[in-house]
């Protein structure tokens, strides 16, 4: 924990994303790896194998990777052998992953917001407003004329900081406002990948488990009602195996992985 609250003191971040906690975030999973490494490995190398899946068959002009985070689940290499331009997408790089893309020519870092709303939703709470929550607005103009989108465990983690900065405010909304403004984050991202001319891969997580002894004692839908395809690889993440947690807790994530999402079957919705 004192390395962890180092690496956040030192580390290069604007102030609005250290207290949203973006950057918090990052340096846990990072972490969290470090601790985890091998009950995380099956479940990187399943997302490593669906993104090189979704380069078959198509132009290799531009690769874009929404959520590159610590591109611990990403290709990189492979990418940059196949790609011309290969753009990394996430809300901050931390200085390991700005040093990997320095020394590969054809790898662009780009800090923005997937989310389309963190501004949004800092000014909304500072200001003290009680109206509507923000909407979501996105500029994707980096993702034009891309021939593979790829959204890398991305879904599921946009509406968790936005709406633990709304939360923060205390009762002023309803847990139904806040689950709605939590799905429409969802929505509006997978109305994003829907309308893209290039191929798009998702990998996400459908499903939160804890256990205890192998028995399931509590499931959480990290997607607050969305349905993605039924198609694709699933899998098990043991995201925090015990003692990560408590020393009788699991947590494990349920993963899909849609090499092409426009051929998955649609985009199905719980009602």
């Amino acid at each position: 924990m004192l390395i962890e609250w180092l690496r956040h003191l030192t580390t290069p971040c604007s102030p609005r994303l250290k207290r949203m906690g973006y950057l918090k975030e990052l340096i846990a999973i990072q972490s969290r790896h470090q601790r985890c490494r091998d009950a995380w490995a099956p479940h990187l190398e399943h997302c490593k194998r669906i993104i090189l899946e979704a380069t078959t068959g198509i132009p290799h002009r531009r690769a874009v990777v929404l959520g590159s985070g610590l591109l611990l689940d990403i290709p990189l290499g492979p990418l940059c052998d196949m790609f011309g331009e290969v753009v990394l997408v996430d809300i901050l790089h931390l200085p390991a992953v700005i040093k990997r893309a320095r020394l590969l020519a054809n790898v662009r870092l780009v800090d923005a917001d997937c989310s389309g709303l963190a501004d949004a939703t800092w000014d909304h709470v500072c200001d003290g407003r009680t109206g509507p929550l923000p909407v979501p607005v996105f500029d994707d103009s980096f993702c034009q004329d891309s021939d593979l989108i790829v959204s890398a465990n991305l879904l599921t983690q946009l509406p968790l900081a936005p709406l633990g900065w709304v939360q923060g405010m205390g009762e002023v909304y309803s847990k139904d406002e806040t689950r709605t403004f939590a799905r429409a984050i969802i929505d509006h991202h997978l109305e994003f990948l829907k309308h893209q001319t290039g191929r798009v891969c998702l990998l996400s997580e459908t499903e939160r488990q804890i256990l205890q002894g192998g028995e399931v004692l509590e499931v959480i839908d990290p997607l607050f009602g969305a349905a993605l395809p039924m198609s694709g690889l699933k899998w098990n993440w043991n995201i925090a195996p015990r003692p990560e947690i408590t020393p009788h807790i699991d947590l494990r994530f349920r993963m899909t992985g849609i090499a092409d999402l426009k051929t998955a079957g649609g985009l199905n919705r719980k009602t």
